[in-house]
């Protein structure tokens, strides 16, 4: 694969950082003298260069407000909650088209921002030289206004946000205390998603200190519906079972001998209920079933990938597996896998990750038909983990290709709840729906808590 690169005389740090990242990706990268025995052309140089010098068919990317030749300025100068990046390919006729586009978080800093993007528009490029995206668009919407000079105001505005945005992450990591807790309605989610303000929510915590949270729906041994959900003991996540006719009764755990678990997602392979909960630190995924006393499969269905919040379905013949990966970050990059057999072999999508966007890509829960079309809820973070839940049309599905679009959002808000500041899983079965509310209060013992607990 042979890419010419076209730079700027006066080096930045977009050009600075986006080469090495293209070589650890395995990409031949040539000069710009070399363009015409590349297979592609990349143009690395700041925007106003490249309307300058406009000629011939290339690459490039577009990361958020550009100024001065700095991508992602207009961001990091203002209280942005993602960047929105795009590699546009410039045709032979002059034509804008979209190849590859996503939202990434804003993080706690620019530096840190720009570190996930390198990372993955490197691998866009990769992906793009090996197998070219069959549904490039035409560039929608007017094109931004170049703007060659930053004045002294805007690097004080650049400033004064960078510093808040440390500061104000600083003090959540120090002083903030998140909890959550998990209800149920019996509406169906066709309802509850048309109207959650008018569900009536039957809430499980039995103190403010109860950390319940992803909860899934199952039947017990007895045959009565159960609720299973996270909880958190001495810093550890791990899996309790709940009966549903008694939120204030017993907390069964569910004993997968495996240490950290949390997402216990329930799916029925052929009659067999199976649960798959997220274990991204033993970098697998393993299925349990659950019928009768649990029992994981001899050999995990997914191996060598650091799963966060894995969701199995089955579509048209095939079976599905959506996730994001640790490794990546685990909020906004999604990644599809797919199998004939829910026993594997497990295929990689040949467009992973499929989506990039920190407000619909982390899996938040079941899927679930509406109107004859499969839907699946996503997490929304933008701004914090778990604010959100973003419902998601499939709109196209296979293993080259997939699309999906918003059509309903679920917030704090739609909940009712006195205090909630976030939701983050939707999940059906057995005739009821659950759901799960952030809280967050700013408590002086967590920095003493965590000094004692070394």
């Amino acid at each position: 694969m042979h890419l010419a690169v076209l730079t700027s005389r006066r080096s930045n740090r977009w050009m600075r950082r986006i080469v090495p990242a293209l070589l650890a990706e395995h990409v031949d990268v040539r000069s710009g003298t070399e363009r015409a025995q590349a297979q592609a052309v990349l143009d690395l140089r700041p925007a106003y260069e490249r309307e300058d010098c406009a000629a011939g068919p290339s690459w490039f990317f577009e990361v958020g407000g550009e100024r001065a030749g700095m991508p992602a300025f207009e961001e990091a100068s203002t209280s942005a909650q993602y960047v929105h990046v795009a590699l546009i390919e410039r045709t032979r006729d002059g034509e804008l088209l979209v190849r590859r586009s996503g939202r990434f978080p804003y993080a706690s800093r620019y530096a840190r921002t720009m570190q996930r993007i390198v990372r993955l528009a490197a691998r866009w490029v990769r992906e793009e030289l090996a197998i070219p995206s069959p549904d490039a668009a035409a560039l929608a919407g007017e094109s931004r206004p170049v703007q060659r000079n930053v004045t002294l105001a805007d690097w004080l505005k650049f400033a004064w946000h960078e510093a808040r945005r440390i500061v104000v992450h600083a003090l959540r990591f120090t002083f903030e205390e998140i909890c959550w807790d998990v209800a149920v309605t019996n509406r169906s989610v066709d309802d509850f998603i048309s109207d959650p303000r008018n569900a009536w929510l039957h809430w499980f915590a039995r103190g403010k200190r109860e950390f319940l949270a992803d909860p899934f729906i199952t039947r017990g041994h007895d045959g009565a519906p159960r609720i299973l959900c996270e909880t958190v003991a001495a810093g550890a996540p791990s899996i309790v079972s709940i009966d549903l006719d008694d939120r204030y009764g017993e907390r069964s755990p569910v004993d997968i001998g495996a240490g950290a678990a949390s997402y216990p997602h329930v799916v029925d392979v052929d009659g067999e209920v199976w649960m798959t909960p997220e274990q991204h630190r033993r970098r697998s995924v393993r299925a349990y079933h659950l019928n009768g006393s649990v029992r994981e499969l001899s050999a995990p269905i997914l191996d060598g990938i650091a799963a966060v919040d894995p969701t199995i379905v089955s579509y048209e013949g095939r079976w599905w597996l959506f996730c994001t990966d640790e490794d990546d970050g685990p909020n906004y990059a999604l990644r599809i896998f797919w199998s004939e057999s829910p026993h594997g072999p497990w295929h990689a999508h040949a467009r992973n990750p499929a989506k990039i966007d920190v407000a619909g890509a982390r899996p938040a829960g079941n899927f679930f038909v509406r109107d004859g079309i499969l839907h699946r809820p996503a997490q929304d973070c933008r701004g914090r983990y778990g604010r959100a839940i973003a419902i998601q049309r499939i709109d196209v599905l296979t293993p080259y290709a997939f699309s999906e679009t918003c059509v309903a959002r679920i917030n704090a808000s739609s909940l009712q709840r006195p205090g909630a500041i976030g939701t983050h899983t939707l999940s059906h079965g057995e005739g009821w729906v659950a759901i799960d509310a952030q809280f967050a209060r700013w408590s002086l013992r967590k920095p003493l808590r965590r000094l004692f607990s070394r």
